[in-house]
């Protein structure tokens, strides 16, 4: 469930290669014969060194400057090909300049070239779209919504995701867990009962049913019906209170166990000897009172994409064993809000 770089350690890594290749597209792009303003501006970088004084700090690079110019030209047109001298015309590029960006542009599939020699953006670009779709290339969207979380309520916000049967955190300000100043951000735990109710709760049915008949990490010591009606209230409130734990069996307790750096063969061991889960760490009917005291861990709520789905989970881990009803709802509020704003930053609603 659960700074900064975050992001970077999940899906972050799969857009690397694709960075990589730019700037090697790039260079190659400054071998090939081009503008003789560019050559001029590389000499002007040599003389400054060779005067002592210090080189500017803009760090751009004019190769790779040409290669988007090239796939932004392409996206203009989506429907429309165009030859090789239309879009070295339309960026005022040289032939053999613009002919070598092409060639490894759709050597690597970011280009197509048909039999009539004429170019539209190919393949490897949807590839990119997806990932960025996939939320792990768009937290800094999100981010802020995060940041103006903490610094208003000054309590711990940890974002997490789900990925090929995993949870993910992404991203933490403050930290994880009371007193754990482990980083955790990359961390990864199964997406298994009991782990990950509030990463599924606000998904489709089918993927509550999925995870659901998933092999459990620990025995469940009671059916179904206990997590589906967690999950039904989260949703009608917008949010799900897990308090802190009051025996063994507590997702808190697994996840502290399974993220604990010990060797697989302790954590085995561990894991076999705690007792059976009974979701009774999650919320389910609140006091009548405000003032009734809620010994409150985490508050979970979804951060949802342009297509409806469930994308983030962010959760605030007051861990107070003196939080009130209201200090609850109070938190649970400025989450909401801050949920609404990053989903309104991913282009949901």
């Amino acid at each position: 469930m659960f700074d900064e770089h975050g992001a970077g350690a999940g899906e972050g890594r799969s857009l690397a290669p694709s960075v990589e290749l730019c700037y090697k597209i790039g260079m190659m792009a400054s071998n090939v014969a081009g503008d003789s303003k560019h050559t001029a501006r590389a000499a002007s970088r040599v003389g400054d060194h060779e005067s002592g004084t210090r080189p500017s700090v803009e760090r751009k690079s004019p190769p790779t400057e040409r290669v988007v110019q090239v796939l932004n030209l392409l996206a203009e047109t989506p429907r429309e090909r165009l030859t090789l001298t239309q879009i070295a015309a339309n960026l005022d590029l040289a032939m053999p300049t613009c002919l070598g960006i092409l060639t490894a542009l759709t050597d690597a599939e970011f280009v197509t070239r048909d039999g009539a020699k004429s170019y539209g953006l190919g393949p490897a670009l949807q590839r990119l779209g997806s990932a960025f779709e996939s939320g792990l290339a768009n937290l800094d969207l999100v981010r802020p919504a995060i940041i103006e979380l903490h610094d208003r309520l000054g309590i711990s916000c940890v974002l997490s995701a789900t990925h090929e049967g995993q949870i993910v955190i992404l991203d933490r300000l403050g930290a994880a867990m009371a007193g754990d100043r482990r980083d955790l951000i990359g961390a990864r735990l199964p997406l298994a009962p009991p782990l990950g109710l509030v990463n599924t709760a606000w998904g489709p049915d089918a993927v509550v049913d999925a995870w659901l008949g998933r092999q459990p990490l620990i025995p469940l010591a009671t059916g179904d019906e206990t997590a589906r009606a967690i999950i039904e209230d989260g949703r009608r409130r917008g949010y799900i209170i897990e308090c802190l734990p009051s025996s063994m069996a507590s997702t808190v307790v697994l996840a502290t166990v399974l993220t604990s750096g010990m060797p697989q063969r302790v954590i085995d061991e561990l894991c076999r000897n705690l007792p059976p889960s009974d979701w009774s760490e999650y919320l389910l009917t609140t006091p009548g009172d405000s003032a009734a005291t809620v010994p409150v861990a985490h508050i979970s709520a979804p951060i949802f994409d342009q297509h409806g789905a469930q994308q983030y989970t962010l959760t605030l881990v007051p861990e107070r064993t003196d939080a009130t009803l209201a200090h609850c709802e109070e938190w649970a509020a400025a989450l909401l809000h801050a949920t609404r704003q990053a989903t309104i930053a991913l282009g949901g609603r």
